[in-house]
């Protein structure tokens, strides 16, 4: 019977905000929310890049003005100890990137790692080992050296950061290219004396002014054979900027490239990379091994913290995995249990009206068992089929503007059919158009209906309330059952799941209910809530759109 309104009583169990309980939605996180604005990360980098290149350029330029913003320190003892810091954060800079996993970024920072290793062996030959057993080098053959040793290094670079799918570095090409650097170090060192002359003097002592080599004893040759390795870094340093904006993380690489090719041109302009001399170009180089160390621990920790992540949801799914196993060969057995009490009873009574002995009103009795306990097995089946079709990756609801009142008197029909004589008071407060599937929502309102009606002592009111909201219509599910206890109320929305009291345990179903009613609502854009306290009743709730 349908009524305008109808006032609650006492005994209606009213909702409580620590007692409601969503359940949660489901969606697709987006991945901007886990990345910055591209505008904003690229207003980031290229003022980062024109700041480091104007700093280290007009550095360069102030120092062939002006001598005081030179450096140039004679110091024999700090230059090893430099020389040795530098091969050593250059040597755990080339192990770090090697560490990086596999795919396109690990391919490219391998060979970053190889030019790396090259800068740190030749640092190691030619500039620490030398000068701490100090013996003095032709001052051409420190700078042929520095510039092959250049060279192969930033041919290393630009293989890897200036091309989009870079060859694998493997350990046939670290061989290779190991050779390839010996044989050129030896071929430098045999030949030198053959070569055009980089420098007019043959050792720094020879010629030093205020620590530094003077303009006029730096040749033609230097200055142009030198372009090539400053080329190469320059390139490298563009191919760093390019793979950050690709994947918008790195930015270490980016600094570490810019300050390398900082080095590169300091040197040019004040030559003493493998000398006594301590210039601008050593605080370069430092500085970016020692920003390509602490850049790629921290990425790897990143990475280690990811793989945490993942692991940590990987053994979550593998649990799952478990659970829904268990589950699985507990559903057969669910199913046979449910299904025994039914078939039993229909065979029983059908051996019984074989006999032929049963009065008429036995016989109609008999019947109207058989009926019910058919219509118990095809809403079993039909529990089933509806799982099934629901978690499918096709299923989707057909949502359409219909009347809100006429969804509710087949809820009326349906109960009229329940067990336990349960008077149902059906309340609409409103004539509003809803977007709903028709077919869909009767279903979560018969699931409804059944439960309030299995959990209630026969006789019990249930009660069915349709209000109007700001843009949706509400509709509560009211009974005066046994109700939920607070450690079950988390869990009734799951697939097979009931609760532990023993009322629960006592009534027949398969606990999917109240999950087929949550995934139906998921897809028209909401859920179900409930609001229990037990011995009282429960209040089961959802919202659909109104038309606007």
């Amino acid at each position: 019977m349908l009524h305008n309104s109808v006032t609650r009583s006492d005994a209606t169990p009213r909702r409580r905000r620590s007692d409601t309980v969503r359940a949660p939605r489901f969606g697709k996180s987006s991945r901007a929310n886990n990345q910055p604005p591209r505008s904003g990360t690229d207003r980031t980098l290229w003022l980062l890049v024109a700041g480091l290149t104007v700093l280290i350029i007009g550095w360069a330029a102030l120092g062939l003005i002006l001598e005081r913003p030179r450096l140039g320190v004679v110091a024999p003892n700090a230059v090893i100890g430099f020389e040795a810091t530098v091969v050593l954060t250059r040597f755990f800079s080339a192990l770090v990137l090697f560490l990086f996993p596999h795919g396109q970024t690990g391919r490219s920072l391998r060979w970053v790692a190889a030019g790396f290793m090259i800068l740190g062996l030749g640092g190691l030959l030619f500039g620490y080992l030398p000068l701490l057993l100090d013996r003095s080098t032709n001052l051409n053959t420190l700078q042929y050296t520095l510039l092959a040793v250049s060279l192969v290094a930033g041919g290393l670079f630009v293989e890897g950061l200036l091309f989009r799918t870079p060859p694998p570095f493997t350990r046939g090409k670290l061989i290779i290219l190991f050779v390839v650097f010996n044989l050129l170090l030896i071929g430098v060192l045999l030949g030198v004396d053959n070569l055009p002359p980089l420098v007019n003097v043959s050792s720094p002592e020879a010629a030093i002014h205020g620590g530094l080599l003077p303009t006029p004893a730096l040749t033609a040759w230097h200055f142009s054979l030198s372009m090539l390795p400053l080329s190469l870094s320059v390139a490298s340093a563009i191919g760093a900027v390019h793979l950050y904006r690709m994947e918008q993380r790195r930015i270490w690489l980016v600094v570490a490239m810019i300050l390398l090719a900082g080095s590169q041109l300091h040197n040019i302009l004040w030559p003493s990379i493998y000398t006594p001399v301590l210039t601008s170009a050593h605080l370069l180089r430092l500085a970016s091994a020692v920003v390509v160390a602490v850049g790629g621990i921290v990425e790897l920790r990143r990475i280690a913290n990811e793989h945490a992540v993942l692991l940590a949801a990987e053994q979550e799914h593998t649990k799952r995995l478990v659970e829904i196993a268990a589950l699985k060969a507990d559903f057969t057995a669910m199913i046979a249990h449910e299904i025994v009490q039914p078939l039993a009873a229909i065979r029983g009574l059908t051996d019984m009206l074989a006999t032929n002995q049963l009065t008429s009103t036995q016989q109609s009795q008999a019947l109207a068992t058989i009926h019910k306990e058919a219509d118990m097995l095809t809403t079993l089946v039909s529990d089933v089929q509806t799982v099934a079709t629901i978690e499918r990756d096709d299923f989707a609801v057909r949502r359409r503007a219909v009347p809100l009142r006429p969804l509710l008197p087949d809820a009326a029909t349906f109960a009229q059919a329940l067990p336990g004589n349960h008077p149902l008071t059906i309340t609409v407060d409103t004539d509003e158009i809803v977007y709903a599937d028709p077919e869909r929502i009767s279903q979560v309102l018969r699931n409804l209906l059944n439960n309030a009606a299995k959990y209630s002592a026969p006789g019990t009111p249930i009660q069915v309330h349709a209000t109007r909201g700001v843009k949706h219509v509400r509709i509560e599910v009211i009974d005066r059952g046994s109700g939920i206890h607070p450690d079950d109320l988390r869990r009734i929305f799951e697939k097979f799941e009931r609760g532990h009291d023993q009322v629960t345990r006592s009534i027949s179903g398969l606990g999917l209910g109240l999950y087929l009613s949550q995934r139906i609502l998921q897809a028209h854009g909401t859920q179900l809530e409930v609001t229990s306290k037990v011995d009282v009743g429960s209040i089961f709730a959802f919202e659909l759109e109104i038309k606007s």
